[in-house]
């Protein structure tokens, strides 16, 4: 009797066992398969977090290591080109990013990418260190050489040309970023001008942005009017209004009676009403589904994780100070009629003081102008 009490009980611990053996079996299996999908999601998320949402521009010609002397390395350091001198930290770059970021930015006269013209062109310095942002137009009339399209009898045009001859649809440009790609680097070799990404804006996602944000608000210093019927109409009145996407896509078109330059005066305007209603909390609560439509409608080479590096700074700054817009001066531009010899016509175009505004621009880029 005693020895079958003895077998029972010792079957009974042989079961505890092999049942603790089970479970610990059963956690170790699921410890390594947690382990792994964390390992395979860590990477997936990392090799995604860091990838361009579209191909990264590859530019030729002038290159980093010409840029202006004094001017910050990616690694916060300013080298002021002495062989032996003692490199010096400067303020460290907040939200992670580099010490400055320049980003190309282009309104598209399109419902899509496949082809169109560069309405608007903008060039945002974006300084991690000194946290300020200065968004510089670049009139879409400006007279260039446009590289790369001798074999299409391509060498000259406007600015924002050179983005239309680059887009997938003209199929002239095998370049990364396409139209962006052609116009970054026309940038670069006719003012030396080298940004770090870009990011074009068609008029589908220019309405969808401002109508995601609740619509802007804004202040026009005169009339505008639109073309109707050949002939101009008023669209709106001097004074305070708020625009929807509609209407801030046509008020960002129209020249008529105020020229290139008003029209980059008001397009100024429309970006300033844009970023002052980021900074609200209704802007700022916005910014996650503003990401998703950057990510759907907005073609660039931004990364998400640059692309959380900007929100961080923007959440940082005071729109009243640290962010200003600026243009090139008038003066150095001429408008006159030149001959196309693509089209073979006569245009319209300004042509300007070459060696002035890449000065301007090597400045711009080191932070030194405005």
């Amino acid at each position: 009797m005693g020895s079958l009490e003895t077998k029972r009980k010792n079957m009974k611990i042989k079961d505890k066992f092999e049942n603790i053996d089970i479970r610990m079996l059963k956690i170790s299996i699921l410890g390594i398969l947690i382990s792994t999908l964390l390992i395979g999601g860590t990477y997936l998320l990392y090799t995604t977090w860091n990838k361009p949402l579209n191909p990264a521009l590859e530019l030729g010609g002038e290159t980093a290591e010409s840029s202006p002397e004094g001017q910050a390395s990616q690694t916060g350091e300013v080298s002021t080109g002495m062989p032996d001198e003692t490199l010096q930290p400067t303020v460290k770059p907040v939200c992670g990013g580099p010490p400055t970021m320049t980003v190309l930015i282009t309104g598209v006269a399109s419902k899509n990418y496949l082809y169109g013209l560069a309405d608007a062109i903008r060039v945002a310095r974006i300084d991690f260190q000194t946290q300020k942002v200065t968004v510089l137009a670049l009139p879409r009339d400006l007279w260039v050489e446009i590289p790369g399209l001798e074999s299409h009898d391509i060498t000259v045009g406007k600015l924002n040309q050179a983005y239309f001859y680059g887009t997938e649809g003209m199929g002239y440009f095998s370049g990364a970023g396409y139209g962006s790609g052609l116009l970054a680097q026309t940038l670069l070799n006719n003012y030396g001008l080298r940004v770090d990404h870009y990011l074009s804006v068609n008029l589908s996602s220019f309405q969808i942005i401002i109508d995601t944000l609740g619509g802007i608000d804004i202040y026009l210093a005169q009339d505008v009017y639109k073309r109707a019927n050949g002939q101009p109409e008023l669209f709106l009145k001097a004074g305070s209004h708020h625009l929807n996407g509609k209407k801030a896509e046509i008020l960002a078109r129209q020249r008529i009676e105020i020229g290139d330059f008003g029209r980059i005066n008001n397009q100024t305007v429309i970006l300033k009403g844009i970023a002052a209603k980021m900074f609200t909390p209704s802007g700022i609560k916005a910014i996650p589904d503003l990401i998703k439509q950057l990510k759907r409608n907005v073609k660039t080479d931004l990364s998400p994780d640059q692309i959380s590096q900007l929100v961080c700074l923007a959440g940082k700054i005071d729109y009243q100070e640290d962010v200003s817009f600026e243009t090139l001066p008038e003066e150095l531009m001429d408008q006159a009629m030149v001959f196309d010899p693509t089209r073979a016509i006569n245009t319209s175009a300004l042509v300007g003081d070459t060696t002035g505004i890449r000065s301007l621009l090597e400045d711009y880029q080191a932070g030194i102008w405005p």
